[in-house]
């Protein structure tokens, strides 16, 4: 069966002849409702918002089993939701609605932002030399999550770090081609 709730829309569980869903899953609730709740400001607290995402997941690993394809998915996601979803909260919490304070001596926001816009037009291969550049100088910045997957967290960045592997990823990133 496809996984409850991948497609970010409700889980047809009729028309997918899942005669069982509803027996299995007691709380039905997909990515798509999830957004809806959030456009209309229905969530009254991000734990709230946290708790329907976890559902998703749940869901997902409880109706076709934690060693299934979609199981095995849903646990990927729910770790790094749980990851990034503490990592904002926690940020939240120092100064709620913005983002960390620019420290002297250390990246602007506007810096990290340039960046990270520069980040998404490297190929998978730069993605991961530049990765390997910051473990070479700023290893404290890179965490490893599950077996594929790492993390750099641009705010441990050092200054020196920052300039070098920004001037790097300046070179290799892909220009956007201008339509006309």
């Amino acid at each position: 069966p496809p996984p409850p709730g991948g497609s970010g829309e409700p889980v047809d569980h009729q028309a997918l002849g899942l005669t069982d869903y509803l027996k299995v899953v007691s709380t039905p609730m997909d990515l798509g409702s999830v957004q809806k709740k959030l456009e209309r400001a229905q969530y009254l607290s991000p734990d709230d918002f946290a708790g329907d995402v976890r559902l998703v997941w749940q869901n997902a690993i409880e109706y076709n089993s934690t060693a299934s394809m979609f199981g095995v998915v849903a646990g990927i996601l729910a770790q790094i939701f749980d990851r990034r979803f503490a990592m904002i909260t926690k940020s939240a919490g120092l100064d709620p609605g913005r983002p960390i304070p620019d420290r002297p001596g250390w990246p602007t926001f506007q810096q990290k932002k340039k960046f990270y816009d520069i980040c998404t037009k490297l190929t998978l291969a730069d993605l991961n030399h530049m990765v390997g550049l910051v473990q070479q100088s700023c290893q404290g910045a890179v965490q490893q999550c599950g077996q594929k997957e790492v993390e750099v967290d641009v705010d441990e960045l050092d200054m020196d770090t920052f300039n070098k592997v920004m001037q790097w990823a300046t070179s290799k990133a892909k220009p956007v081609k201008a339509e006309g």
